[in-house]
Parts: C-alpha cells; sequence; structure tokens
C-alpha cells in the first residue's frame, strides 16, 4: 500500500469523533443535483434514506434540480447555514466539487464524494481525498467506463446476432452521450469507444450530446435516423435518453429492439418495462445504490474501521433475460426491505471486503 494512503488511513481514524450509542444521530446532508422525483437522482436519494434508517444517521436532503445556480445555493446553505452538519456527502456536479472540498476545509465539515468527481488536469489539482484537503473523507465512485462498454458491447452483440448490417457489411452506431462537462457522460463515451474497437464490423458514426434531456434526444434522434437511414444501434448515456430516442424511432416507423437495438444507463423505473418488451436492449446500472453504500462505508469510519479513499461499484445489466427478477423484488422501490447493517464491517466482523453487487443485495432482503 503507498506511504500516502496508508498514512492517510490512520489520521483519517484518528480524527473522527467516536459515537456512543447515547449521542444524537450523526447528522448527514446529501447535495442531490437532480430533483426529488429525477430517474435516476430520486431513486439514489430513495436507498439512501433506507440505509440511514437502518445504520442510524439523519439524512437532510438538498435539490439542486439539475440548475447550477440552485446547486450552488444549496451548497452555501449546506455548509454555512445555521445548522451544521456532521458530514456531507455529495459531487462534483456541474463543476461545483472545487467549491465544497474549499467550504468544508474552511469549515471544518467532513465530506464524501459519490456518483462524480474530478477528471484528468482538474483532478491533478485537487489530488486524492484526505491529501489536499483533509476533510475530504472518502470517495465511492461508479466505474463508468465500464458501464459504458458493457452496454456498447451488449447492443451491438445484439445488432449483429440480428443481422442490422448496412450495404458494407457494418453496424452502423450513433452514440447520445448525456453533457459535454459531465465525467459520467465523457468516461461512458470512453466505455463504448473501447466495445466498438472489439468489433471489427461495428462503425461509431456520430456522437451527439443531449444535456441529459428526454425531449432533446428525442430531436437528436430524428435528426441521425434522417443522416444515417441503415442506422442499427442507438446507445444511449442514460434511460431517459434512450427513451427519447424510442419515442422518434416510432414517428419514423422504426421497431426499438428489431429495426435499431437501443439501450442506456441507471435502471430508471421508467425504463423497466420498456426492457421487459424488448424495446430497451438493456440498461446499465446500480450505481444509484452507491450513496447508501457509502453511509456503510461512513458508519464503519466512525466506529474505527478504515476505508479505501477511492473506491469504486461496478456495473451490472439489465436484460429482457433477467429484468423480472429485479422488478419482483425491488420494483416498488421497497429499499427498506433491505438490511443494510449486514454489509457493514463493524457489525459483520467476518466480512473482510465489501461487496455491494446486485447478487449481494438480493441476498440480504429480509
Amino acid at each position: 500500500m503507498p506511504k500516502f494512503i496508508l498514512g492517510w488511513l490512520v489520521c483519517l481514524v484518528c480524527l473522527l469523533p467516536v459515537v456512543s450509542s447515547a449521542q444524537e444521530k450523526p447528522l448527514v446532508y446529501f447535495a442531490n443535483p437532480g430533483y426529488q422525483d429525477d430517474s435516476f437522482f430520486g431513486l439514489m436519494t430513495d436507498f439512501m434514506l433506507a440505509a440511514a434508517d437502518d445504520l442510524g444517521f439523519e439524512l437532510k436532503v438538498f435539490y439542486g434540480e439539475r440548475n447550477h445556480v440552485l446547486i450552488d445555493e444549496n451548497i452555501r446553505t449546506i455548509y454555512k447555514g445555521d445548522r451544521r452538519p456532521d458530514y456531507v456527502i455529495g459531487m462534483d456536479a456541474r463543476g461545483s466539487g472545487a467549491v465544497m472540498l474549499a467550504m468544508g476545509e474552511e469549515q471544518g465539515i467532513k465530506t464524501i464524494f459519490v456518483n462524480q468527481s474530478f477528471l484528468h488536469k482538474e483532478r491533478t489539482r485537487m489530488g486524492m481525498p484526505g491529501q489536499n484537503y483533509k476533510n475530504w473523507l472518502f470517495e465511492y465512485l461508479p466505474d463508468d467506463v465500464h458501464a459504458g462498454y458493457i452496454l456498447g458491447k451488449k447492443l451491438i452483440q445484439s445488432a449483429v446476432d440480428r443481422k442490422l448490417f448496412d450495404n458494407d457489411g457494418s453496424v452502423v452506431i450513433a452514440a447520445i452521450s448525456g453533457h459535454d462537462q459531465s465525467a459520467a457522460s465523457i468516461l461512458r463515451m470512453q466505455g463504448v469507444r473501447k466495445a466498438v474497437a472489439e468489433f471489427p464490423q461495428a462503425r461509431l458514426v456520430q456522437s451527439v450530446s443531449a444535456g441529459w434531456r428526454r425531449d432533446k434526444a428525442h430531436n437528436l434522434a430524428l435528426r441521425l435516423m434522417d443522416r444515417y437511414p441503415e442506422l442499427s444501434v442507438c446507445w444511449a448515456a442514460s434511460d431517459l435518453i434512450a427513451m427519447g430516442a424510442v419515442d422518434a424511432m416510432g414517428e419514423r416507423g422504426k421497431v426499438p429492439g428489431k429495426d435499431i437495438i437501443v439501450g442506456g444507463v441507471d435502471w430508471s423505473n421508467v425504463a423497466l418495462p420498456l426492457i421487459r418488451d424488448g424495446r430497451l436492449a438493456g440498461s446499465a446500472g446500480g450505481h444509484f445504490m452507491d450513496g447508501g453504500f457509502a453511509l456503510v462505508m461512513l458508519y464503519d469510519l466512525i466506529h474505527g474501521v478504515a476505508v479505501s479513499p477511492l473506491s469504486r461499484s461496478r456495473f451490472s445489466l439489465l436484460t429482457r433475460e433477467n429484468v423480472d427478477d429485479y422488478i419482483n423484488h425491488f420494483g416498488t422501490n421497497d429499499w427498506g426491505q433491505i438490511d443494510f447493517r449486514k454489509f457493514s464491517k463493524v457489525l459483520n466482523p467476518e466480512v473482510k471486503e465489501y461487496d455491494f453487487s446486485l447478487k449481494a443485495v438480493l441476498e440480504q432482503v429480509r
């Protein structure tokens, strides 16, 4: 283990407050960049609330409504408001991460990142958790490259299996990404390009950005189908984007899942029926659980178990073959049936490595 990480782990555990049963619940603020009913961040919030209830945290959520002005206002309220939190969980949404860490350092409030963080030059400047900002505890981030890759492979292979080739024998692919400045979108695009490179007959003809909006994805998909009449795969960076593309295909007389293979990311509730009936070939997801599992790691950290400064979650694919099992267990989003305490190393000394996979979650359903 590098000396920096080892030293960081020792110092971090020493600096955390000791929590006794007589104390009030630790107060955690979640800087949610989305809406309360957001197809992705709404799921993340509900999952976190269930985890907080099991683990003895008080969780308060601030919704940014995908608006950078409101996101910035929320950050100021979180760090400089009247009621001081013990911990803040947030992310680098719309470039707000640097401000969060600076305020956390200034106010002495410990901060955790989930979902998305810094890339490239910004990562070099900000460093790793605990390196330049001592109150930055850790990150639990999804492997977005993996998401784009496994989705891309699934869509391309489905097109090959259905023999959806153009006159040159190629699988013609268009990609609709989220936002040009979003780390998740950038990394998922890297993943689909990696998948395309593994299929000699695959050809990525264009990538466009929908700003994570279904209506914009709909309009872009119409243009892509007009520009590329032999389009056979539409890769989408989110389920909502994929559904916008599906809407457009109906207007052009195309049957999604037969004429054009479509898939997205997020495991959104609204996408599940489309996966079940085959209009969506698949959705990469599971990362909405990351906030809840970050609370598990925080619980362990508070109670003296060191965690890595950076951990990554892995995506899984929901397809027509396995979506019913997921719906049968979680179709109502009753996350209270999961016993989050079973994932804790403190409460389960036999647990040596965290396992937050879908398989492990299904095994902990009460």
